[in-house]
């Protein structure tokens, strides 16, 4: 029975999978070696019902579970290109407060009503199913057996190469390889594992070869005229990278003709500064990932399949970044992202990636936002000059934007798009969520122009990033893309410093240490690694040593120990302050600075209905104060968590208004 259950199960997760009943079916008769490998995982969990009594409960619980992911993952593939993996679950919870953007009312109760029904159906096979007696010795000696043909069978088609136990693309291997294999090894298998020759011996040899090549090359840089005799914290401009959400440039596509060139400036600035492809870990989600990339220099490949190293090790680990790189040159280290600050735990974070301020929507004010609800990402030209005025030293500033963001609609959301769409490969009906991209995208690319003008005016000497974090979650881009660049973004570096020109095509861990050399920066063990070690035929295999030692080994390129320590990140580059507050009649009015619509009143710690009335008062309506209650202000996100707080003033009934003694 548990045999033929697997069988049935799988066959209708593989369908579920490819959202096809045929290519499911095809699955099965065109990989019967993957195939036998799914149904041998499934039912190594089916057979865990022989060790209890109510066996046909058991089948039921697990059976459940299995199409209940398999339904999720179908669900997820009609709004994105990456299946389901054990890390979704992770990020869960920031998940609900953008539910709205995905699905309607109906749908999210329909989905509610659906939980229930299956609860209900467990609860009543639970009381309802007969119990049986448990045989431990042939259950055990039947689950021994599937382990090892299962685990055999899964090493045998790896060392066959006909199998991979590492995902560079994850979409890829649940079609080659199947959904419940895929699914399971997303569980099981996470952080690096330990490469065969790693030795602390060879880690420290490695780092000294790391620092005499880097020391080489900066000598012969400093004979061909570089100004060695300058204090190195001046010779570095500012240095500004904007992750663009889901950006390509459409005219890559093809099949399709544009009213007038969707992104001009992005292509005007192709064309006269530093640009190139550059490859990335994701389609269609994933931003944290390619982030991720790009601020340390590590590849996502080592790491397990589908993992965001934002959800396991950098929660409680530093890692080497660019924000730590040039924090040792003196340079002021800020992030900046136009969406909810706990999406991915990015405020827990940035600390370990060496921040020094942290401004998300929360701390932002006149915020426009597009039809979906996205916030504009024009707002980020306001937030990165002012992150360059809130310090006397040149900063490195990593802006996140999020306005081309899908789900993209079905329907059209009125007449006022200034770029008119036409195909010869895709209906009247499929082209309206792909010119509502377009549209989006191109007002992405007039941000890029006032960003620019912005940095112009400022007159400070500086160098802007400006790369897309991997393609749109849209079936139009991925169908039409040429072949073998579903990986690919593109990436621009504009500076007034007059840096040349090198066109180069990039992997994403590449492109910071690729811009720091540029700008002769040379400090970070991985920075310099980049650097000088491109060309060895060693790269990818030294690569794979010195992430696996700087977060899991022994940290023996540092000398044993960390160089890095959490940065004491504060969130907003202006911090939030409370002066005083006001009760008139039951309504409490606070004042103070820098407030926005996510402000919240707390007494004692909780927090309360509070309205917006400016950046510098809030009031929260119909409040029962007692003496000695506590008075503060939080910034709240739509998801409930707070992020930061003001120091407290004590509520007096007598004066019924108070001050801060000092500044918090």
């Amino acid at each position: 029975m548990c045999v033929a259950l697997a069988v049935l199960l799988n066959t209708a997760m593989e369908m579920f999978s490819r959202r096809s009943v045929w290519q499911g079916l095809q699955f099965m008769a065109l990989h019967p070696i993957h195939f036998l490998c799914n149904i041998l995982v499934v039912l190594l969990t089916l057979l865990l019902a022989l060790l209890v009594k109510r066996r046909v409960f058991m089948l039921s619980l697990v059976s459940t579970i299995w199409l209940g992911l398999a339904i999720a993952n179908f669900i997820l593939l009609g709004y994105r290109t990456t299946p389901l993996a054990a890390i979704d679950f992770y990020i869960l919870k920031p998940v609900f407060s953008i539910l709205k953007i995905y699905l309607t009312p109906v749908q999210m109760i329909l989905i509610v009503l659906a939980f229930l029904v299956v609860i209900t159906g467990i609860v009543l096979v639970f009381l309802k199913a007969p119990k049986h007696r448990a045989l431990y010795r042939g259950a055990l000696a039947s689950i021994t057996m599937t382990f090892i043909a299962t685990f055999g069978l899964i090493h045998f088609s790896i060392q066959a190469d006909a199998t991979s136990a590492s995902f560079a693309n994850l979409a890829d291997a649940y079609r080659n390889y199947g959904f419940a294999y895929c699914f399971a090894t997303s569980l099981l298998d996470t952080g690096i594992d330990k490469p065969e020759e790693y030795s602390v011996e060879a880690m420290t040899s490695l780092a000294e070869d790391i620092e005499r090549v880097s020391e080489e090359e900066a000598s012969s840089s400093d004979q061909q005229g570089s100004p060695a005799d300058q204090d190195e914290s001046q010779q570095v401009p500012n240095v500004i990278m904007v992750q663009l959400e889901s950006f390509i440039d459409p005219n890559r596509l093809e099949g399709f003709t544009y009213s007038e060139n969707p992104v001009p400036v992005f292509t005007e600035l192709k064309e006269n500064y530093t640009s190139g492809y550059l490859s990335v870990p994701a389609i269609g989600a994933g931003t944290a990932n390619t982030e991720f990339e790009v601020l340390t220099g590590m590849s996502l490949d080592y790491f397990g399949p589908g993992e965001y190293p934002y959800k396991t090790i950098l929660q409680q680990s530093t890692c080497e970044s660019i924000a730590y790189n040039l924090k040792e040159l003196g340079l002021g280290t800020h992030v900046i992202h136009n969406n909810t600050g706990t999406f991915y735990d990015r405020h827990l974070v940035f600390p370990n990636l060496g921040f020094d301020s942290f401004t998300s929507l929360e701390y932002m004010n006149h915020v426009d936002k597009n039809p979906l609800g996205w916030a504009k990402d024009t707002i980020l030209t306001t937030e990165i000059i002012k992150s360059l005025l809130s310090t006397e030293q040149k900063d490195f500033i990593y802006a996140i934007s999020v306005q081309p963001h899908g789900k993209y609609p079905s329907d059209p959301l009125g007449d006022d798009q200034p770029i008119t769409v036409t195909s010869d490969v895709l209906s009247e009906e499929e082209l309206v969520p792909f010119s509502y991209y377009v549209n989006q995208i191109h007002e992405e690319d007039a941000f890029l122009r006032s960003l620019i003008q912005a940095l112009e005016a400022c007159g400070e000497p500086t160098v802007l990033v400006l790369y897309g974090d991997h393609l749109p979650s849209l079936s139009a881009a991925e169908e039409h893309m040429a072949e073998g660049a579903l990986l690919q973004t593109e990436y621009v570096i504009w500076d007034n410093i007059g840096l040349e020109k090198q066109d180069q095509d990039l992997e994403a861990y590449q492109l910071s240490s690729s811009v720091l050399k540029k700008l002769d920066v040379r400090n970070g063990v991985l920075n310099s690694f980049h650097q000088s070690f491109e060309e060895s035929p060693r790269y990818q295999e030294y690569l794979e040593m010195l992430e696996y030692d700087m977060l899991y080994g022994e940290q023996a390129v540092y000398g044993g120990t960390s160089r890095y320590s959490p940065t004491d990140m504060q969130m907003g580059v202006v911090p939030v302050v409370m002066d005083q507050y006001f009760l008139l009649g039951d309504t409490l009015y606070v004042l103070g600075d820098q407030f926005t619509p996510y402000s919240r009143i707390c007494i004692n710690g909780d927090p309360v209905d509070t309205e917006f009335v400016s950046a510098s008062a809030i009031k929260g309506p119909d409040l029962s104060l007692e003496d000695g209650d506590q008075i503060s202000v939080a910034q709240i996100g739509e998801d409930g968590i707070p992020l930061s707080e003001t120091s407290a003033i004590s509520f007096s009934h007598s004066t019924r208004s108070g001050k801060a003694e000092s500044e918090p």
